[in-house]
């Protein structure tokens, strides 16, 4: 048999010093692994399959309400699971989240009441909680759970944001709470699933839910959603998204990013009534970066990143103009027709302007 025993390659240039928070690891050799090996396979696409090599199972099991699976992949760290797609995972979580929840935390003067929706992990708090301001962080999880074995397993994400003293935590659905609660909030931060598959959690996304939201917010408040998939290939939940949010407030910004571990261009949406992107400088993030946060806590966040996930190509910005159904209470989403472009048979060479 092969000894297979791992040992760090010879290589012939020297490897740059990294700060001290930062340490080399060869990857893993694929011979190394064998056949045979446990495969993750994600379904969630009505007609691709992606399959996720795995080195061990930490968790598998069901809750009252979905499937849970808690496994390490060798592309991507560790990753949650939920009804058989990945919700996040350990080598790119601070992507997401950053994006998630810091541009309305930088925007926002003085942060001081924050309301989560979702957010099991713990991360969405995590990336709160940082914020010196903040006075109280209420996330409300349907499923206990869940949030009990990422508390268990996902260490690596909440980073103790459970025990924080201004933590709050409240197992309940998400729109229930919000028409019982009389509080009221600078951010609120919507985390939750993402399909609008016309399940229970569509009721997350609707016109009726955001007018609720509306009213538990400040003056000068910021309500933030997870935006789903969100490219020129894929769109339609995004851009209802956008429309059902515009019906409720007057500026609604569009960003994205792309994720590596959910193979996809990941959009979020960030809805006040006074907010404009165009007038936040790169400059101006930058300097609110150091003044809440210094230098150190960050890992992709910079002025000039978050304002290119702002920026949208021509066809993207065409698909967000366009005008179609947004999301109500009791209303089956059905998503528009595709639409598709006549293309010439032959291009003419050279363009010539239009008269």
């Amino acid at each position: 048999m092969m000894d297979r025993s791992l040992s760090p390659p010879t290589r012939p240039y020297p490897l740059p010093p990294l700060p001290p928070n930062r340490f080399y690891v060869d990857r893993v050799d694929p011979a190394s692994v064998g056949d045979g090996a446990l495969v993750l396979v994600e379904d969630s696409d009505a007609f691709d399959r992606y399959h996720y090599r795995l080195k061990q199972v930490a968790y598998q099991g069901r809750t009252a309400f979905q499937n849970v699976l808690i496994a390490d992949t060798y592309n991507f760290g560790r990753v949650l699971v939920l009804d058989g797609a990945i919700q996040s995972s350990s080598d790119d979580e601070k992507l997401y989240h950053e994006l998630l929840v810091q541009p309305a935390m930088l925007r926002h003067p003085d942060p001081r009441q924050v309301l989560i929706i979702g957010g099991g992990e713990g991360a969405t708090l995590r990336e709160a909680l940082v914020h010196r301001s903040v006075q109280s962080a209420t996330m409300v999880d349907l499923d206990r759970e869940v949030v009990e074995l990422c508390r268990e397993h996902l260490r690596r994400w909440h980073q103790g944001a459970f025990d924080d003293p201004r933590a709050r935590l409240v197992f309940d659905d998400g729109r229930k709470f919000v028409a019982a609660a009389d509080d009221l909030y600078d951010v609120v931060i919507i985390d939750v699933v993402d399909m609008l598959d016309n399940g229970p959690a569509q009721a997350l996304y609707t016109r009726q839910f955001y007018e609720l939201l509306r009213g538990r917010l400040r003056p000068g408040g910021l309500l933030v959603v997870q935006g789903l998939e969100f490219s020129f290939l894929d769109d339609k939940q995004h851009v209802a998204l956008s429309r059902t949010l515009r019906a409720v407030f007057a500026e609604v910004h569009s960003y994205r990013v792309h994720v590596p571990s959910f193979l996809a261009s990941w959009g979020f949406l960030m809805a006040s009534d006074w907010f404009a992107p165009s007038e936040w400088s790169a400059s101006d993030i930058d300097r609110a970066i150091v003044a809440k946060l210094g230098t150190q806590w960050l890992n992709h966040l910079t002025g000039d990143f978050l304002k290119s996930c702002f920026t949208h190509c021509k066809e993207t910005q065409f698909l967000l103009s366009l005008p179609g159904p947004i999301l109500e209470d009791d209303v089956p989403f059905l998503p528009p027709p595709d639409i598709e472009d006549v293309e010439p048979d032959a291009a003419q060479f050279p363009i010539l302007p239009t008269q």
